[in-house]
């Protein structure tokens, strides 16, 4: 007995070890619910049958490449529709399975502890739709997936499979965020930097020259006129429009402006303009002031609006704003 052993045991290892049985896509359903009931096996015609097109569910607008029905959560719903000839209810065993580009089954997918990993619907009512939801974990994201059904009615099996219906789990976005470089620097935003004419646009977009911007709002812009008086007389805010050439405010006629804008010396200019750094941005506009007699109008005087915010980079902002004659 030990000289056989010992020759069983330098022939292939272990004695009495048997080797993995790789399953068969092409095997039959296995009878997860034991062996059908004698008296009704005979009715072929009775037997159940799963609906010929399975879904994976939630999907997305658009499939996945080779026909894959693309599935936008990690939370995978699967459903087939299935039908009895005698109008009995009947579930739907769920088997899934890897597949290559093609469609073609590769691995079997164990999506439970059970001895076949399927999962079993509950009972539907004839030509209901079955649903079963696959445990989390058990599929991975940017897979390709194929699975199909087979009916049970309580009493017999349908004797086939569906069709294989083809998903592939990917979410709408990735969220992964690369490693973080921990030996960079954090930027000194309180630095003094040089004013610009772009906003900063989310996403990545490209800029918007705040210039443009303003054009655009002036274009938008109407007239603000009171009501007139008795005597006809009407005072109205017109459109925002470029100071005339030498009528803006000289830099010496400016000094109260200076102080009002917190010794920003940028934002105290003599022409329009949007320009903003990190923490300051600084609007200036001229304004004109129209005095009108029965719709004519009589007069008109400039004005420079200078608005600025200043941002403390926590919580506030503070914002000066200066008017002054043209």
């Amino acid at each position: 007995m030990g000289t056989a052993a010992l020759m069983l045991l330098s022939a292939g290892g272990v004695a009495g070890a048997a080797p993995a049985v790789k399953p068969d896509p092409n095997a039959a359903p296995p009878k997860v619910h034991g062996p059908e009931k004698t008296t009704f096996a005979a009715a072929a015609g009775a037997r159940p049958a799963s609906g010929k097109t399975p879904k994976a569910a939630p999907l997305s607008r658009n499939a996945a490449p080779g026909g894959f029905q693309r599935v936008n959560s990690q939370k995978v719903q699967l459903t087939n529709t299935v039908t009895d000839p005698d109008g009995d209810q009947a579930n739907l065993t769920f088997e899934v399975w890897t597949a290559d580009a093609a469609g073609t089954p590769v691995t079997k997918v164990k999506l439970n502890d059970s001895t076949y990993g399927v999962i079993v619907s509950p009972y539907v009512a004839s030509g209901g739709t079955a649903k079963v939801d696959v445990p989390a974990g058990k599929l991975a994201l940017n897979t390709n997936y194929v699975f199909r059904t087979n009916a049970y009615d309580g009493s017999l099996y349908e004797t086939d499979w569906s069709p294989w219906a083809k998903f592939r789990v990917e979410l709408p976005v990735d969220l992964t965020l690369p490693t973080p470089n921990y030996a960079s620097p954090n930027p000194n935003h309180f630095d003094a930097q040089q004013p610009h004419y772009y906003q900063t646009k989310p996403l990545g977009q490209a800029g918007t020259p705040l210039s443009a911007r303003s054009t655009s709002a002036a274009k938008d812009a109407v007239e603000q006129c009171s009501e007139p008086d008795a005597d006809g007389r009407q005072v109205c805010f017109g459109k925002s429009t470029p100071a005339p050439k030498g009528k803006a405010p000289h830099a010496s006629e400016k000094a109260g402006a200076a102080a009002a804008t917190a010794g920003v010396e940028w934002c105290n200019t003599n022409f329009e303009s949007m320009l903003a750094t990190r923490f300051i941005q600084c609007d200036v506009r001229t304004v004109p002031v129209i005095i009108s007699m029965d719709g004519v109008p009589q007069a008109v005087a400039n004005f420079m609006f200078l608005r600025m915010l200043e941002l403390d980079g926590q919580n506030t902002f503070t914002e000066h704003l200066t008017i002054e004659p043209a």
